[in-house]
């Protein structure tokens, strides 16, 4: 029997500390909160979006993006339905892949795991921040709470330094350096826009079915098809988010960013100026905002007409060509400039962390300290919306608790 310390009760941390004490080793994990799985209970606004019936490799980004295969591999969606089926939790299917309790609840899944590692008399430290982590021999001697505590090996699971309200602090990163590894510098992913329209304001709420298309530089980078969210302060949903690691990059090496949405997707430019035309002979009395509000919803309508430069009591019937070809290029190709992510506080995973080519993807062991590991969102690698972080969590930690 092995003593193994693992640093954080996150989604890794609590499957790491499952695995492997079901393989007999003697468990201690490292909680700096008062509470297991803060981040978990977030997920998914709150339901927990536990992973994908889609999960791949093309899902997942990083600077050796190819490092998950093997996590993937060994603990796959099959596999991972079959592990919290063995907690006693059932899962449902959402839309596009996505897997929820069926509770509909992620404190369900927190506290099946919770529930688990105590069964199996994990050791559980809560309100224990590891301060320092010393290599002494074989030995590794963990200094918490002004106490030394030694083990045999040691899983730093630390998560990153997303959503800081929820306790993250990026510690693992600081653990690392000191231990002799490279960290890729952090920045946010899927993570909200600010932009400087100034009439976003007005338009706050409407949520759409947009095509969104990336440009970095002026050059198109990315195109996306999803739910939009206009907000006072930007752009959200998840077209938005499946963006932003891309936009974030670029806006940390001071690149200039923008987006162009397409509000009307299903209609190519001519449909949509055919039908613009056609509903000029209803438009009778109609002002032009009252004529629009038939087509979009009424926020978005008076936006279209500030991004037109037209005036919302013009008779609609008094529209002309020249008006008609304006209001079809702001509902197909409105740009949108953006001056910021809205950071780490409201990102949900970071890309960078721990450079994983100095690990081993077999068991996530250090290639230079013996019995050192990471798994979980420490490590530089981040993955779509839509279940795809939080499915590595779990494998990253599963694969390490399989391999201690």
């Amino acid at each position: 029997m092995s003593r193994i310390a693992i640093i954080g009760a996150g989604a890794s941390g609590l499957v790491c500390a499952i695995e492997a004490s079901r393989k007999g080793h003697s468990v201690t994990l490292f909680e700096k909160n008062s509470k297991v799985g803060r981040k978990i209970l977030a997920t998914g606004n709150g339901k927990c979006n536990i992973t994908n019936e889609k999960i791949s490799l093309e899902r997942y980004h990083g600077e050796s993006p190819g490092f998950a295969k093997e996590a993937l591999r060994r603990f796959d969606t099959f596999t991972c339905k079959a592990f919290f089926r063995s907690l006693g939790l059932e899962m449902r299917e959402g839309e596009e892949g996505r897997l929820y309790p069926m509770s509909h609840q992620a404190s369900s899944v927190v506290d099946m795991l919770l529930h688990e590692a105590r069964a199996l008399h994990v050791n559980i430290l809560l309100e224990s921040e590891v301060a320092k982590i010393e290599k002494k021999g074989t030995e590794f001697v963990l200094h918490v709470n002004e106490k030394a505590h030694v083990f045999d090996a040691c899983v730093i699971a630390t998560g990153s330094v997303a959503m800081p309200n929820l306790g993250s602090s990026g510690s693992g990163y600081g653990f690392a350096k000191t231990l002799g590894h490279s960290v890729i510098e952090p920045y946010p992913s899927l993570v909200q826009f600010v932009c400087d329209e100034p009439h976003l304001k007005e338009v706050s709420g409407v949520k759409m079915d947009a095509n969104v298309e990336l440009y970095i530089a002026n050059q198109k980078a990315q195109s996306v098809q999803g739910d939009l969210l206009f907000t006072a302060y930007g752009l959200s949903g998840s077209a938005i988010l499946d963006l932003s690691r891309k936009a974030s990059h670029a806006l940390v090496h001071g690149e200039s960013v923008d987006v162009v949405l397409d509000l009307l997707p299903n209609f190519s430019r001519e449909a949509l100026s055919s039908l613009l035309q056609k509903r000029l002979s209803i438009a009778k009395d109609k002002s032009l905002s009252l004529w629009l509000e038939g087509m979009i919803p009424k926020k978005l309508a008076y936006f279209i007409i500030e991004n037109t430069h037209l005036t919302p009591m013009k008779e609609a019937s008094s529209l002309g060509a020249k008006e008609i070809k304006k209001m079809v290029f702001a509902l197909k190709a409105l740009r949108l400039h953006v001056n910021a992510t809205k950071g780490f506080e409201s990102a949900e995973v970071c890309a960078g962390g721990v450079d994983v080519r100095e690990l081993e993807s077999k068991n996530l062991m250090s290639q230079k300290i013996k019995n050192l590991y990471f798994c979980g969102e420490v490590l530089d690698i981040d993955g779509d919306c839509g279940g795809f972080n939080l499915h590595f969590a779990w494998a990253s930690g599963y694969l390490v608790g399989q391999s201690l």
